[in-house]
């Protein structure tokens, strides 16, 4: 044991090693002090790192230089603001647009180095689609608040589906420099499709059919959930039916024989499914069904399907509703489901 502790005070902290005592001495206020104790340095080493970081934004005198030796501040800037508008872009690409623009080389290397030094990382997209529009927004925010009803009254409804593909686990520990192999089932189940019912303490009821619901059974099942004692005609217990656009969802007919019972029909705007909560709801779904498949089982696929519907059937969604925006009694928050949407990008 004392040798680890002589092999960690000699051996020179890594980066990562910076970064994380940095993000405990920032984020968790420690102190130098404790910071000294926790890393094995120094006191005067961890002040040396935080005084780096506040003069210059990096953690050594030396990763900057990398960065300026060859590239002052303006082209610095050039390549920052050319990922600003476009994160999409390959190194390759950058580097071309790079060397067109002020006449001079430039190696992947290099930009990959400006990059990560300025705080930039390569990750993951999340797309949102080019047709959110502020209009529609702003007609379910008028809509929402044009009439009273508290978070029991409320009820989210939609389609999911659900097949062992989806379930799979995808990703796996293994060896540095290896492939992952994982040998498994490959043929694909039947695709079961969920048309559930999203209350306050969780999903009220649930409908399945084989393949993909039609507008005749989207109405058989929002007819039997409607008459089953579980809607209590407007203002009472989910009264208030929350949907997206879908097209058998807005079919005349059915909406107009929904009100006749005394519920009331909103619409969410086309492309936000950061407004529903139901949405968030199926993410939990599916891991709960990936975490207890086996491949290769003969186990039934609905019975996994129902004991995960049953285990969300007692889960308090309050949080969930505030997520979306539904943060209280007739009041939607517009801004706290646009907090699920920060990172959009346009094309």
């Amino acid at each position: 044991m004392a040798n680890i502790f002589n092999e960690v005070e000699r051996k020179q902290a890594s980066a990562n090693t910076i970064y994380y005592c940095l993000n405990q001495y920032y984020r968790l206020g420690k102190s130098v002090t404790q910071l000294s104790k926790d890393f094995c340095k120094n006191k005067s080493t961890i002040s040396r790192w935080i005084q780096n970081y506040e003069n210059s934004g990096f953690i050594s005198r030396k990763e900057r230089a990398k960065v300026y030796i060859s590239f002052n501040e303006e082209k610095i800037s050039w390549i920052i603001g050319l990922f600003m508008k476009n994160p999409t872009l390959f190194l390759s690409e950058a580097k071309i647009q790079f060397e067109s623009e002020f006449n001079e080389k430039i190696s992947i290397a290099s930009i990959n180095r400006i990059l990560h030094v300025k705080g930039f990382s390569y990750k993951a997209l999340e797309r949102r689609a080019i047709q959110i529009s502020e209009t529609q927004i702003l007609r379910f925010v008028k809509e929402i608040h044009s009439f009273s009803w508290d978070l029991s009254s409320l009820l989210f409804l939609d389609e999911v589906s659900v097949d062992n593909r989806s379930i799979w686990r995808k990703k796996g520990y293994g060896v540095v420099g290896q492939k992952l192999v994982y040998r498994g089932e490959f043929n694909r189940t039947v695709r079961t499709s969920l048309l559930c019912f999203m209350g306050q303490n969780g999903i009220v009821d649930y409908f399945t059919t084989q393949g993909t619901y039609t507008r005749k059974t989207f109405f058989e099942c929002c007819r039997d959930f409607a008459l089953s004692g579980n809607v209590v005609k407007y203002p009472g217990r989910h009264s208030v039916w929350v949907l997206d656009g879908a097209k058998i969802h807005c079919d005349p007919h059915i909406i107009t024989y929904l009100r006749s019972l005394g519920i009331v029909v909103v619409f969410l705007p086309p492309y936000c499914p950061f407004f529903n909560p139901i949405e968030i709801l199926f993410g939990i779904l599916k891991k709960h069904i990936t975490k207890n498949y086996v491949e290769n089982n003969s186990r039934s696929m609905n019975l996994m399907v129902f004991e995960a519907l049953l285990a969300l059937s007692k889960k308090d969604c309050t949080n969930l509703f505030k997520k979306c925006g539904f943060v209280s009694n007739s009041r939607f928050d517009v801004k706290k489901g646009l907090e699920n949407d920060k990172q959009f990008v346009e094309n």
